[in-house]
Order: C-alpha cells, then sequence, then structure tokens
C-alpha cells in the first residue's frame, strides 16, 4: 500500500508540473525561453518544450519501470495496446497518442478526481496570469480577423487556443461542482465563459463544447431535481459517442458537396468533412499510420500547392495513425464512458460525452493538452474500484468500495 501511495504522489506531482509547462510553452513565452536558455548554454538550437517532453518521459518511464507494480494481464493488456501504438508514432511521425497513452499507462494509482480538481486549479491561475502578462506588454496579442470580426488570442499561440483553455477551464468546474448546488450561479459563469470565447477569441469549437455542456448539465439538475434516473439519459450519451465517432468518419469517406442537407452542415462545421474526403483521397488508409501533411502538392498543376486541414480528430487518428490504433483508441474511450455510466458517475459521462462531439471539430480531442479527461481510459484499463454518485432527495451519497458516508 505505500508504494502504491508513493506512486500516486509522484505521478501527481508529474502531472502538475507538466501542466503547468504545457500550458506556459503554448504562448509567445516558449520563444522568449529559448532564447535565455541558449544565451545561457552558448546553443542556438535550444528547444526548450522539445527538452521539456524528454524530461517529462524519462520521469513516466521511471514510475512505470521501477516504481508501479503490475498484474500479468495488466501487463499482457498494456503490451497489446503499446505495440500498435509505438509502430504508428514512428510511422506517422507524431508523438501524441504516444504521449497520451504514457499518461493513461502511468496513471495506475492517481484518482481521477483529484487530476481533475489539480488542473482546474493550474487552469484557474494560469488563464488570468498569462492574460496579465499579455496586459502589461510582457506577451504578445496576436489578433486574426474573421468575417470582420477580429479575435483575439491574448497572450497564448492562436485565438483557438485561449477558447480551447476557456472550454478546459469549463469542463473541469462543471465536474468538480456538479453535487455543490447553487445551480443558477454556475450556469451563469459557464455562460460568461461561453460569451467570452465567442466575442474575444471567437473560437467556434470551443463556444460549441460549452453550450453543450450547459445544456447537458442543467438537464441532470432537472433530472436530480425530480428525483428521476439518469440511466437511461447516460445510456445514450454513450450510444451518441458512438455513433459520433463512426458517423462522422463514414461521412467523411463522402464528398458533402454532392448532398445539399450534408453540405450544410459541413458548411457549418467549416467544411470538416469535404477536406476529409480531399485528404482521404490524397493519402488513402493504412493499417499501421503514415506521414501526414496538410499542404499537398496539387495532383494537376505542377509546382502548385493546397492547404487543406485535418481537424476531425476521428478521421486525423484512421489517416494519421491507421486503421489497428484508430479502432483500439475508440474502444478504449467507449468502454470508459461505459465503465462511467455502470459507476453512475453522470458528470463524467457528460464530459466525455461533450469531448466525443467535441472530436468532430479538433485534432485536440486525442492530445493529452487538449483533453485531460483522457485520463479516465485508466478506470477501466485497470479495474479501478469507481466512485458512484447517487442523488438522494435530501442528501448526496458517494459510495466508495460499499461505504457511503453522508456529506
Amino acid at each position: 500500500m505505500e508504494r502504491d501511495v508513493k506512486a500516486e504522489k509522484v505521478f501527481n506531482y508529474i502531472f502538475v508540473g507538466w501542466c503547468f509547462l504545457d500550458i506556459l510553452m503554448r504562448t509567445s513565452m516558449e520563444g522568449k525561453m529559448n532564447e535565455a536558455l541558449s544565451f545561457l548554454v552558448g546553443n542556438d538550437n535550444v528547444d526548450i518544450n522539445r527538452l521539456v517532453d524528454v524530461i517529462v518521459l524519462v520521469f513516466l518511464l521511471v514510475l512505470i519501470v521501477f516504481v508501479q507494480r503490475y498484474t500479468l494481464k495488466e501487463i499482457i493488456m498494456i503490451s497489446l495496446i503499446s505495440t500498435p501504438i509505438l509502430v504508428t508514432a514512428y510511422n506517422s511521425g507524431s508523438k501524441y497518442l504516444l504521449s497520451m497513452f504514457l499518461f493513461v499507462i502511468a496513471s495506475k494509482y492517481a484518482k481521477m478526481d483529484n487530476l481533475v480538481r489539480s488542473y482546474f486549479y493550474v487552469l484557474l491561475f494560469m488563464i488570468p496570469f498569462i492574460l496579465l502578462l499579455c496586459y502589461y506588454g510582457v506577451l504578445p496579442d496576436l489578433t486574426m480577423n474573421r468575417n470582420g470580426q477580429i479575435r483575439h488570442a491574448f497572450g497564448f499561440e492562436h485565438p483557438n487556443r485561449l477558447g480551447m483553455r476557456v472550454f478546459q477551464l469549463s469542463a473541469c468546474f462543471c465536474y468538480i461542482t456538479y453535487n455543490n448546488g447553487k445551480v443558477f450561479l454556475k450556469n451563469c459563469l459557464l455562460l460568461a465563459a461561453m460569451i467570452f470565447v465567442h466575442i474575444v477569441p471567437n473560437s467556434q469549437t470551443a463556444y460549441i463544447g460549452i453550450f453543450i455542456l450547459v445544456i447537458i448539465m442543467f438537464v441532470g439538475y432537472i433530472y436530480d431535481k425530480y428525483g428521476i434516473d439518469k440511466t437511461r439519459l447516460m445510456k445514450l450519451m454513450l450510444i451518441g459517442s458512438v455513433i459520433v465517432n463512426v458517423g462522422t468518419v463514414i461521412l467523411s469517406f463522402n464528398n458533402p458537396q454532392k448532398n445539399h442537407i450534408l453540405n450544410s452542415i459541413d458548411r457549418f462545421l467549416s467544411r470538416r468533412f469535404f477536406y476529409d474526403y480531399k485528404m482521404y483521397n490524397y493519402y488513402g488508409l493504412t493499417w499501421f499510420g503514415q506521414k501526414i501533411s496538410t499542404l499537398v502538392k496539387d495532383t494537376k498543376y505542377v509546382g502548385v500547392y493546397r492547404q487543406w486541414y485535418l481537424d476531425n480528430a476521428y478521421f486525423s487518428i484512421l489517416l494519421r495513425f491507421g486503421i489497428v490504433v484508430y479502432i483500439i483508441f475508440s474502444i478504449l474511450y467507449i468502454v470508459a464512458i461505459y465503465y462511467y455510466v455502470k459507476s453512475n458517475n453522470f458528470p463524467m459521462v457528460a464530459i466525455l460525452f461533450t469531448y466525443a462531439v467535441y472530436g468532430i471539430m479538433t485534432t485536440g480531442f486525442y492530445m493529452m493538452s487538449d483533453n485531460i479527461f483522457l485520463l479516465a481510459i485508466a478506470s477501466p484499463l485497470y479495474s479501478k474500484t469507481p466512485i458512484e454518485f447517487k442523488h438522494g432527495t435530501n442528501i448526496i451519497r458517494i459510495t466508495w468500495n460499499g461505504y457511503t458516508p453522508k456529506i
């Protein structure tokens, strides 16, 4: 037990430290830190982001190999999943899925509730901190124009990055405050966040994500108020996650411009399916991944390049990492949702479903830096005893290993 506690503490330190650095590195502060470090070591080729990645990787591997203990069943399962992910990471030249899975493996003894709470406080500190640095001129405000509206990054590397961080903060807020009452106040804060990401960074993805969270959480509060069992609602979200995943992949194999309804949906989603279709025709599918570039040579005109996009996370996994890893990732994610449905953890199911819809619009869905709720995959993988939320008329009970304290 002492070793388990030590492993949990070590992972928590690694996780929180990585969170701070990841947020900071995705601003123009990275360039300033590279310059400072280059001056100190006398080398112009210093990349602090890569250095941080290597350090975190070493810590995670040390934790996995030397601190944590695994059963034979867990070793076999991890090996079966890790092998194709390692192969596709090499073939695709992308480390994102491998990085995410290393965090999942290393989080065996970590508690999801504590990780979400930690990340919430990191975001609560770092977002205003970066905004203040921008206000005082330490970080620049990158601005962009979309249909006549000025989009602000306020110190972040891109306006969408600011929107995504606010969306992450909203998701964590929904999870850790779900049982705290004050429904009106919480919904007002979420609506304020939604308005902020619409007006300031004008991030469509973050706006839609927070909107979905507001609707689902409000419905959950209604169910709780009238004592309605939410099992069917959670199962619908589970089914919805499967439909979103499989459905968007199927739609991406077809040219949306040939169907009026699909074309209208695709236009609303900034031509996600159209570019997926183009990328599929250009690269095709592989079993174990391939290198993908969204800047491609025109097949008709020599010397002409086309800038396409691959913002649908599901199709991005399929093209970039191959059929095998797409199937593995999809199964792991759906099983995680099912796991939390069985444990009656409505806020987690709602957030995982929201992220599933979020995945239609951004590849960040499968990246740890954009979606720390991917750590939920570790719960069914390690058969962790779930926390079960039970709502009564006057109190809320949380069941842990059969023990139910009153709160």
